[in-house]
């Protein structure tokens, strides 16, 4: 019953919140450099890490010079941070500071300006005042935050999740019907079975991401934890990959690797046994623990083989 009413509740903040947008009654601000916005409709789960990385390779593939604003979900800190890999080693910034994602992609790319704050429009103005010509905003995890004008609107939507109730009953952020803001749509996951064609009556463009999933170095059994927004994703990752897991932990999204939930991991442990997880939960990983273990990260790749989404990312940038 409590459920249902904070359903009803949340369904009414939401539409009101778009039609406030939509209505011209919240201001919208359009920034001087071309923005592309990465999003989903549902509550995580949809790799849109992963696809920030490609969308980054992408674009540096073309000689332009992108900086990527993320909120840094989870961080310890809260005020704006600038940085790249360089000013991280340099300060000894691990994560927790910055944002578990942030920080994988700054590793990724070392040369790749990044910003976290919470309000994308301040970062997006501190940007345009940095002494640096950029030749493309990305911003991660930003459907939903409408205050910033983005020349292109990419919602990914993972293949293996239900997209019938809003939170907290199902999944969805906002209404099923609100994919029509999106420019283009992106389906994760490689799901054969999920026919997104029925559904598109809005007439956007549609892309298959292909997913590549690799395994750090060669181990086939062990045990296995992670904390992201879709665990059993990450079980079916390995079993594709021929990995059998004998024990599993599952922790909540984002989870930070204190000494609690590593001794809660290290009751896993038989033996001389190898743990399995995900890159994202690898880099939170004390280095005396991945020092005293055997571990192996699921490494994984995208790719969007269709000419047209290249296309799009040529006309904004």
């Amino acid at each position: 019953m409590l459920k249902s009413i904070i359903n009803i509740l949340f369904f009414i903040l939401v539409n009101v919140r778009n039609w406030l947008y939509d209505s011209g009654f919240i201001n919208i601000y359009k920034s001087q450099l071309p923005v592309i916005s990465i999003g989903n409709i549902t509550a995580g789960g949809t790799g849109k890490t992963p696809f920030v990385l490609y969308l980054t390779k992408l674009v540096l593939k073309k000689g332009l010079k992108p900086l990527i604003i993320s909120r840094g979900y989870k961080r310890n800190s809260s005020d704006l941070f600038f940085f790249n890999w360089e000013i991280l080693e340099k300060s000894d910034i691990g994560p927790d500071f910055v944002g578990d994602e942030p920080y994988l992609i700054s590793k990724k790319f070392p040369n790749v300006d990044i910003i976290v704050n919470k309000d994308r429009v301040s970062a997006v103005k501190f940007a345009e005042n940095l002494d640096v010509s950029y030749d493309v905003i990305i911003l991660d995890d930003a459907f939903q935050h409408r205050s910033i004008y983005r020349d292109l609107d990419i919602l990914l939507i993972n293949t293996n999740q239900e997209h019938k109730s809003l939170l907290p009953k199902g999944l969805l952020r906002e209404p099923y019907k609100n994919i029509s803001r999106a420019d283009c749509i992106v389906l994760t996951k490689n799901n054969p079975k999920f026919n997104f064609t029925n559904k598109n009556s809005f007439k956007i463009p549609v892309f298959e991401c292909e997913e590549v999933y690799s395994l750090s170095k060669s181990k086939n059994k062990g045990v296995g934890f992670c904390g992201i927004g879709s665990p059993s994703s990450f079980w079916r990752t390995l079993d594709s990959l021929s990995v059998s897991i004998e024990k599993k932990i599952e922790f909540a999204d984002h989870q930070k690797y204190g000494p609690s939930s590593i001794k809660k991991i290290e009751t896993l442990f038989v033996q001389n046994k190898t743990f399995f997880t995900t890159e994202k939960d690898w880099i939170k990983l004390p280095k005396d623990f991945i020092d005293k273990h055997d571990g192996v990260f699921v490494k994984m790749d995208v790719n969007i083989k269709n000419d047209g989404f290249n296309k799009l990312i040529d006309n904004i940038c």
